[in-house]
């Protein structure tokens, strides 16, 4: 039972680069629903399952990957990024956001953009989950989600009713919502990046793939680009990138090529 339970732990990694190798009792109870779920009565059923069913795989990865989020989560580093902007004269900057998890990041981006006077702009937003890309998508949010919001902001990018608030469709067309996987070579398509925003996924990376995210980021970000990542988020110092310390905020800017 072990063995197999750590095969089915290793296909994940392969096919996400995410590591479960801290967190395996929670990666357990997961197999445990997803097998209850599915009606599969064994590890070795399930594991033959995820090999040939990528439906079920997709299934796999929507209940390993739920994550929580709230809007204007670490804001300091969005008035860095206004300033940056205003500072460097960036025309229309083009931003990253990845994972965007449930949306409330991008959208967090796109409101400061707007309340600071940056009207022009675009922002890619990807996640591995494609439940989490849908919800993002529909941008229907408990109001719980907008604790950190003051009333005109709740006002001027929702309409709230009861329990929900919902982000008006101006503010959605500033947002391109994906579903993928960073490791998969189509991100190199998607062009180039002034800013990138990846904050909370290097916990899940070993430091194999650690530097791997870091070395795409590296290719996808523009000339003197900068990259922001999670106050939670831990790698050593890339060769490619210029560690920043701001207001006790950590952020990395490439270097000229």
């Amino acid at each position: 039972m072990y063995n197999c339970l750590k095969k089915i732990e290793r296909l994940f990694y392969e096919k996400t680069g995410i590591t479960f190798v801290n967190k395996e009792a929670i990666f357990y109870i997961k197999i445990a629903e997803i097998m209850k779920n599915a009606s599969i009565f064994s590890c070795e059923e399930l594991l033959q399952s995820l090999q040939s069913d990528e439906n079920l795989f997709k299934t796999f990865i929507e209940e390993l990957t739920v994550s929580q989020s709230f809007f204007f989560r670490e804001s300091s580093h969005f008035d860095i990024l206004v300033e940056l902007i205003h500072k460097e004269h960036i025309i229309a900057p083009s931003i990253l956001s990845l994972p965007c998890a449930n949306g409330e990041e991008p959208y967090s981006i796109a409101i400061v953009l707007l309340q600071n006077g940056i009207e022009s702009f675009s922002i890619d937003a990807i996640d591995i989950n494609p439940k989490a890309i849908e919800k993002a998508m529909n941008g229907k949010y408990e109001k719980r989600a907008l604790i950190n919001l003051d009333e005109n902001i709740k006002k001027r990018f929702f309409n709230c009713k009861d329990r929900y608030c919902v982000v008006k469709n101006f503010l959605k067309q500033f947002i391109n919502f994906y579903t993928l996987n960073l490791f998969d070579d189509a991100i190199l398509t998607f062009g180039k990046y002034d800013f990138i925003f990846c904050r909370n996924l290097f916990i899940y990376l070993d430091a194999v793939k650690k530097e791997e995210a870091l070395h795409i980021f590296h290719k996808v970000l523009k000339p003197e680009g900068y990259l922001f990542v999670s106050f939670s988020d831990y790698f050593k110092k890339h060769a490619g990138f210029d560690k920043i310390i701001c207001d006790n905020k950590i952020f990395y800017k490439k270097l000229p090529e």
